[in-house]
């Protein structure tokens, strides 16, 4: 066999592992947020929240998947967006605003994750009480960090090594 074909085999092998540790980090943080829903009845099992964890799978060395940028994004999207569908009602037009202020906050924090502007959406188009980002954010961010953080001590091809900036 000559040495191409080994590194050839070798590189695919090795994208396999890499591919199959994020599937498993995917799984166990949806797995989480879809029984602490179930058991608790919080509606942390959604869209934002998944994705979130699909950033930390796919990308976990990306500045966008750091603590600081999923703590911070959630920390200020949410709530903004709860301010304004409170001004305003929830519709589309809400949450197009949520969302771009969710932006600005973000790039105004040097924290930036994309999913927490879809959580603002979400929240300027169905509404949320004021103590969503308390009693809904706060536990589905906990999981998924949780989750990415377990992951990187439980699957050897998890490369997950948080930096807060």
């Amino acid at each position: 066999m000559s040495s191409a074909t080994l590194r050839s085999r070798t590189g695919r092998r090795e994208a396999w592992v890499v591919a199959l540790s994020a599937g498993s980090m995917l799984l166990g943080a949806a797995a989480l947020l879809a029984i602490t829903e179930q058991l608790t009845g919080l509606d942390v099992f959604a869209l934002p929240f998944v994705a979130s964890a699909a950033v930390l799978a796919m990308a976990p060395r990306a500045p966008l998947a750091r603590p600081a940028a999923v703590l911070l994004s959630y920390a200020s999207c949410a709530p903004i967006a709860v301010a304004i569908t409170a001004a305003v009602g929830p519709s589309v037009w809400t949450a197009t605003a949520a969302a771009v202020s969710s932006v600005v906050a973000m790039l105004l924090l040097g924290a930036p994750h994309a999913p927490a502007a879809v959580c603002a959406a979400f929240i300027g188009l169905a509404g949320a009480s004021p103590g969503y980002p308390v009693h809904t954010v706060l536990p589905a961010v906990s999981i998924v960090l949780g989750a990415a953080l377990l992951s990187a001590r439980l699957l050897p091809h998890y490369d997950y090594r948080p930096s807060w900036r």
